[in-house]
């Protein structure tokens, strides 16, 4: 009896061993799964699926994770765009970026996962951005003083438009902070109007052919 208890201790301890293993490994495999592409100095692979996706309305975020209005103004994008219109034609880039504090690549990751919850939309993707390679190639794009980074910016494309040497002039943004035109401030329903304006004319572009 004495035996037949070490040896089902055993094959438990076994058991328990090979459970905690296999609960480590997924924890690992669902950890990879999340980890967010980074952007590379021609902001690829944005780049690449923008242009893939040619065809649709398209809006690009650039936020900082540890910036309290950028949180804000990716859970508008989440609450009065994408859950307000529902088309399979809209997508979303949501590019985290170190701007207001020092985070390497790997602390800008974790917080990126982080707040990626904030827009967790099936149309959303995520991406980091280490080295702010978006906000200094959009901070040409707007022209903005002193060579500032762009961030806390939310750009609309419309269908037609195309990524080439550089990155694309939006067809309609907004913003948060000061620097701009105050009409462009964001505001997620005059966004998701103009959103639905621009998928309108892409429609009708369609039908028309």
């Amino acid at each position: 009896m004495q035996t037949y208890s070490k040896k089902w201790s055993r094959i438990t301890a076994l058991l328990a061993l090979f459970g905690a293993l296999s609960l480590a490994g997924l924890a690992s495999a669902r950890a990879q799964q999340q980890t967010l592409p980074a952007l590379d100095q021609r902001l690829d692979p944005l780049r690449a699926r923008f242009n893939q996706d040619v065809g649709k309305v398209r809006l690009i975020v650039l936020v900082d994770p540890t910036c309290p209005p950028c949180r804000w103004g990716a859970s508008e994008i989440e609450q009065k765009v994408l859950e307000t219109i529902p088309s399979k034609q809209l997508v979303v880039y949501v590019v985290w970026l170190p701007v207001l504090n020092f985070q390497d690549e790997a602390t800008l990751q974790r917080n990126g996962q982080k707040e990626s919850s904030r827009v967790p939309d099936s149309r959303a993707t995520h991406y980091v951005d280490p080295n702010g390679f978006s906000g200094k190639q959009y901070s040409t794009v707007l022209n903005i003083p002193y060579h500032a980074p762009a961030w806390d910016v939310y750009f609309a494309f419309g269908p037609d438009v195309r990524w080439e040497d550089r990155a694309p002039t939006p067809t309609d943004w907004m913003y948060q902070g000061e620097g701009f035109d105050r009409s462009r401030l964001l505001d997620g329903r005059k966004l998701a109007e103009r959103v639905q304006k621009l998928l309108a004319a892409a429609g009708n572009r369609a039908a028309g052919h």
